[in-house]
């Protein structure tokens, strides 16, 4: 039997689109975005779980740590020394901050917690609206 178990997150955070990107989203916004995991297995633990919910919350830390309330930008963003300046919570990439580089980086972050003999990420869905997202698989 194969279970696949499904976490969603929440988190509150800005971004703009600088790299080779022209329209609104040049502008830095923010957006009450969700994360839903999805682990698949097919064995059950001890427990008889494929993992307890309540282990996701590492997951929801570190996006927290990482994410909550931040400005994610591209690192070569002309403006990060003012928002440095202002000491304003940064997370910086390598790519356009767009939803499916942010559900990359999340799906590279669950993996290193969670993929094991048992269970492997499925999938990482990113939404930055009610209407707006991606689902990326591993």
């Amino acid at each position: 039997m194969k279970y696949v178990l499904q976490k969603k997150f929440t988190f509150e955070a800005a971004h703009r689109l600088i790299k080779n990107y022209e329209g609104k989203c040049t502008n830095n916004h923010g957006h009450s975005f969700t994360v839903v995991l999805n682990l698949e297995g097919t064995g059950l633990d001890e427990k008889d779980m494929l993992i307890d919910f309540k282990e996701t919350k590492s997951l929801k830390k570190w996006i927290d740590i990482n994410f909550d309330h931040a400005s994610i930008l591209w690192e070569e963003d002309p403006l990060i020394p003012v928002f440095k300046q202002h000491n304003q919570k940064l997370y910086l990439c390598k790519k356009n901050p767009t939803s499916e580089h942010i559900a990359e980086l999340v799906l590279e972050e669950a993996k290193k917690l969670f993929e094991n003999s048992r269970i492997k990420v499925q999938s990482i869905e990113m939404n930055e609206t009610c209407t707006s997202g991606i689902r990326l698989y591993s």
